[in-house]
């Protein structure tokens, strides 16, 4: 009797074993978790937890692995633009003035660390390679700024021979080119009106001076009286007023001392000159001497009246003693 019992036992085992390995067939083998799901569910053990921390893992590591590879495809979609884009008809204008700095830049978002070279084509001259300078003068100066991956041209000084085309070349494979447009302009300064100006004393005297010409706002617009600096100097009738390309300046009455020569002189600007003329209330000299020579005149023409006259007055007196 004990034998049936163990022999019946034993037969329960094998059954619940072929039972086991269909039930892990019919899923997936690979995957652990089906294991688990199943033998719990064979023997009354629920692992819901375990479970749910298993699959939220492996979705996890599905979705980063998606993401990277759409981030992959977004980043190599990019180069290719950029890379098409440089290839192009593409052309960048900078405005500079003579005397000032000139800026090129040129960006490498979507490339490794490569070397750059600077070329101007007027001459087809090699400026940079990397931040080694080339060029035949030291106004060009080359830098590169490895947070913003962007390589950047200098010029200062610049001069209007400057001006022309300049290419940002990298050593990519194929190698992209960029290009550039210099253009350079002369700034000067204007007042308005004419170069000459009359005025009389105890008048308002208002200068506006405009500067042309300019690729940013001048640093600063001096003005000079007869070679004086008077924009800080403590003069209480005198007032100068500034703007981002202009200046004026204003006197509120006019004195003999304000007549000369005024300049308007902006930075990196042509300077312009006025002239002013003060007319005081009194004749001037010149006036007065050619007056006293017009009377001197008028008299020299009636002379002969003058005589006349003289002569008839002397017989009135005379008469009575003649008579006697």
């Amino acid at each position: 009797m004990a034998l049936f019992r163990i022999l019946l036992h034993v037969s329960f085992l094998c059954f619940l074993s072929d039972e086991v390995l269909a039930i892990v067939g019919r899923n997936d083998s690979s995957s652990p978790s089906s294991f688990s799901s199943s033998s719990s569910l064979l023997f009354g053990v629920r692992r819901d937890g375990q479970q749910h921390h298993i699959t939220s893992q492996r979705v996890r590591k599905d979705e980063d692995k998606e993401e990277k590879w759409r981030k992959g495809e977004r980043e190599k979609e990019e180069e290719d633009l950029w890379v098409k884009r440089a290839d192009g008809h593409n052309n960048t204008v900078v405005l500079a003035q003579v005397g000032g700095e000139a800026t090129f830049t040129c960006y490498t978002h979507h490339l490794a660390d490569e070397m750059v070279t600077w070329l101007r084509r007027a001459d087809d001259q090699l400026l940079t390679v990397g931040q080694q300078v080339y060029a035949s003068e030291d106004r060009f100066t080359a830098t590169h700024s490895t947070h913003n991956k962007a390589w950047e041209l200098w010029v200062k000084d610049v001069e209007l021979s400057d001006a022309g085309h300049y290419e940002c070349q990298i050593t990519t494979h194929p190698p992209v080119t960029f290009h550039f447009t210099l253009k350079v302009t002369q700034a000067e300064a204007v007042v308005k009106g004419p170069s000459e100006v009359h005025i009389e004393e105890g008048s308002t005297l208002a200068l506006d001076c405009e500067v042309r010409g300019a690729a940013s706002p001048p640093v600063y617009i001096f003005w000079y009286h007869n070679a004086t600096m008077v924009n800080y100097g403590r003069h209480n009738s005198l007032q100068v007023n500034h703007g981002n390309y202009s200046s004026s300046l204003v006197v509120a009455r006019v004195r003999p001392s304000h007549a000369g020569t005024y300049t308007c002189e902006p930075h990196l600007a042509t300077p312009a000159n006025i002239t002013v003329h003060v007319v005081t209330s009194q004749r001037p000299a010149a006036m007065q001497h050619g007056r006293k020579q017009a009377d001197g005149g008028g008299l020299s023409c009636r002379q002969p009246y003058f005589s006349v006259v003289v002569v008839g007055l002397l017989l009135c007196v005379m008469e009575p003693l003649l008579l006697k």
